[in-house]
């Protein structure tokens, strides 16, 4: 069965304005060089701890923009 995810990079997404989620990504995401957009928000990417292997999930902090 083919998985619609597979290649995609797992986030773990802490949300400055409040809760988290899992997001995944076809490329990294890198701090101040990525945004993310999410709910018809846009959001700067404050830190990143990236995944610690392929099967393994990363961390993101995010600030909404205005």
């Amino acid at each position: 069965m083919h998985d619609p995810r597979a290649g995609q990079i797992r986030y773990l997404v802490h949300f400055s304005d409040g809760g988290s989620g899992m997001r995944w990504q076809d490329a990294p995401l890198a701090a101040g060089t990525t945004e993310l957009h999410d709910g018809g928000n846009v959001y700067e990417i404050e830190r990143v701890e990236p995944p610690p292997n392929p099967m393994g999930l990363g961390h993101v902090w995010v600030t909404r923009r205005d």
